[in-house]
């Protein structure tokens, strides 16, 4: 099995780019993937600024420009992805972590599950090492961009998950990118007054609990969090 890699370096090193370059990066990754080029990638990254990262059909709801103008002035430039969901912060407190595969795959639904466990399932592992008990995978209702396959400590978000799936050129094949944002440093209410901050300016009325999040480093020293973080990397591509 070939690797593929968007940048020649050491696929285990924590990348410290800003936030547009490290969603460049993930789409290089799964590209080399769709091209052929390797069989498994990986990337890891935690951005050196911040933004509010969206789809891009954010960007048509009533109040949006305003809504930007006013994240901008909070120091929140607003910034698009291409998976759904809603807002999510990305500042250098979110370590994120994208895992690329060459599939073979028969259902929708099958695949989708598999992918969302072999993302979460060596994380929750990777968690258990480092002593938090509580570790497993749900949803965890009042998060932002919730979904059942969260990776939780308790019934509390840490890690949001997010899936890609294209064709690799000339092949039956698919090429997945499962991708795990997770809350490292700052406070869960931090992070959730950004995005209840853009939900207000928008005049959305749902808002987001930060009693629904919290950041591995309210449990698990930081230090020792980013000095372990190569043995998660290391697990997510074990078996690949």
């Amino acid at each position: 099995m070939t690797h593929a890699f968007p940048l020649e370096s050491d696929p285990l090193a924590l990348r410290r780019p800003s936030v547009a370059e490290g969603l460049a990066l993930e789409e290089a990754l799964l590209e080399s993937i769709c091209q052929g080029e390797g069989d498994v990638g990986l990337v890891a990254w935690s951005p050196q600024d911040r933004a509010l990262v969206m789809p891009r059909r954010h960007e048509r709801l009533e109040g949006f420009p305003e809504a930007r103008v006013a994240l901008a002035a909070r120091g929140w430039p607003i910034r698009f992805r291409s998976t759904g969901g809603t807002p999510v912060p990305q500042c250098p407190a979110v370590i994120n972590v994208a895992l690329a595969l060459r599939c073979r795959v028969t259902s929708s639904a099958a695949h989708l599950e598999w992918g969302y466990h072999r993302l979460g399932d060596p994380w929750c592992d990777w968690l258990r090492a480092l002593g938090v008990a509580e570790a497993n995978l749900g949803a965890a209702p009042g998060a932002y961009c919730d979904g059942r396959f969260n990776v939780r400590i308790g019934e509390r978000k840490l890690v949001g998950t997010a899936q890609r799936w294209r064709r690799v050129r000339g092949s039956k094949d698919m090429a997945m990118l499962a991708h795990g944002a997770m809350q490292a440093g700052e406070t869960p209410e931090a992070l959730v007054g950004v995005v209840n901050a853009f939900q207000a300016a928008i005049h959305d009325p749902e808002r987001f609990s930060p009693a629904s999040h919290i950041a591995l480093g309210q449990v698990v020293p930081e230090a020792r969090v980013e000095a372990a973080l190569p043995e998660l990397l290391a697990r997510l591509t074990e078996d690949a």
